[in-house]
């Protein structure tokens, strides 16, 4: 097929004297393509990042502290669905002591979109199912999320988050 398409840009060239920049691009056209697949280009980061959008939700309903925190930047801050105050930093015993004190998620993630920009990605999905709060009062609902990961030593971690009642 590139033999094809070479050999009508080259046609189209004779038709243009002194004309060899459609001679060009077939090679323009290939080297795009292959840019694309390349390891760390924007398609297998995206994908990075959704794996770990998923496997972080994953923990969460698991209650796995150790690999939930692992997403986590020391740095990261953001809002809940209570009106509260901005939340700045990430506690590890925080996240703990809510679970010890009865914190329970049933939560599935639909609509993931996610954008990369180089080293920084943002994320919007909707989550919908159950969390029991600490004290047994039950939300049932749909939510919607957003954030903002950064890429530090291979791990997409999230510097930002903000969850909200879905109308």
């Amino acid at each position: 097929m590139l033999e094809r398409l070479q050999g009508k840009f080259e046609g189209r060239s004779q038709d243009r004297k002194g004309s060899d920049h459609m001679k060009s691009l077939p090679i323009i056209f290939v080297l795009c393509l292959m840019s694309s697949l390349a390891p760390g280009s924007a398609g297998a980061q995206e994908a990075d990042v959704r794996a770990a959008v998923e496997a972080t939700l994953a923990a969460l309903n698991a209650r796995d502290v150790p690999t939930y925190a692992s997403f986590y930047h020391e740095d990261t801050r953001g809002f809940f669905v209570d009106r509260s105050n901005m939340i700045e930093g990430f506690s590890s015993l925080a996240v703990r002591a809510a679970f010890l004190t009865g914190l329970r998620l049933d939560v599935v993630m639909s609509d993931l979109n996610v954008k990369v920009y180089g080293d920084a990605a943002v994320t919007g999905a909707v989550f919908q199912g159950s969390v029991t709060l600490p004290g047994g009062a039950v939300a049932t609902g749909t939510w919607r999320y957003s954030e903002t990961r950064v890429l530090e030593d291979g791990t997409w971690k999230v510097v930002q988050y903000h969850v909200s009642q879905a109308p």
